[in-house]
């Protein structure tokens, strides 16, 4: 057991070092440093939550657009550059495989960790400082606002895994992320609810679609019982278990597909 405590402190350290590492290769040390981590995500989403306010208005569907429009893109964000980042992640950090307590699964968390940080700082930030101008009203639920975005979270992680395990083995995954990430954007649940969904297609969309009941808890905690929202968490955490399973044992011979250039 003091063995295992020992190379979990290793690793914790490893991890600490790698995060800064990559935040200074990423950010560098100059003007606002590594503050754009979260001003990244802010440059993205205010100008698009403004664009959908001047729009539509006020409201639609009975629900507020600004508090709408934040729950559907911040989201987006961290999913299109959690896959972006993850494409030839492990091969980008090869030379730092020569040291033993480097694992190439380092390498893939720490870059995932300054997303997920990233992401974070930026929703709460827009979000207070919405609501601090009257755009945005406070959730109704806090507790389901966190739910969802911790399914919302996995969701990404999970594939993030999947797309570094295997972008390393086939230059397909390079080649149709972009479109994917695009395809991703209108059919995810960013744009629309599922009770919006005819009965039919609803049942599709949840079945193959796992983004879609993650907006449904960020949501339902935002807005409330306005309406009735549809996810399933035994089932969704089954699905995400499974991709994750499928990322975690690509990941495990990844280093024989690992190509110095």
């Amino acid at each position: 057991m003091r063995r295992f405590l020992g190379s979990i402190a290793i690793q914790r350290r490893v991890l600490g070092a790698l995060i800064i590492r990559e935040t200074y290769t990423r950010f560098g040390r100059e003007n606002i440093g590594f503050a754009w981590m979260f001003a990244e995500f802010l440059v993205f989403a205010l100008p698009v939550i403004a664009m959908w306010r001047m729009i539509r208005g006020q409201t639609e569907h009975g629900l507020l657009v600004v508090s709408f429009v934040w729950s559907g893109y911040l989201p987006i964000l961290l999913f299109r550059h959690m896959g972006q980042r993850m494409i030839h992640s492990i091969r980008g950090n090869y030379p730092l495989f020569y040291h033993r307590n480097v694992t190439p699964f380092d390498s893939v968390i720490a870059r995932m960790a300054i997303e997920i940080i990233g992401n974070y700082g930026a929703a709460v930030f827009s979000y207070m400082l919405l609501y601090s101008i009257g755009a945005a009203a406070w959730p109704r639920d806090m507790n389901m606002v966190f739910l969802g975005y911790f399914f919302m979270t996995w969701w990404c992680v999970a594939v993030g895994l999947v797309i570094a395990a295997f972008s390393e083995r086939t230059v397909i995954f390079e080649r149709i992320w972009a479109p994917v990430s695009y395809i991703y954007l209108p059919v995810s649940g960013f744009m629309y609810m599922a009770a919006w969904l005819p009965g039919s297609l609803r049942s599709i969309f949840l079945a193959v679609m796992p983004a879609l009941p993650c907006y449904e808890m960020i949501r339902s905690g935002i807005f409330g019982p306005v309406m009735r929202f549809y996810y399933d968490i035994p089932r969704l955490s089954y699905i995400l278990a499974a991709i994750t399973l499928v990322g975690l044992l690509g990941m495990r011979d990844v280093r024989r597909y690992i190509i110095n250039q």
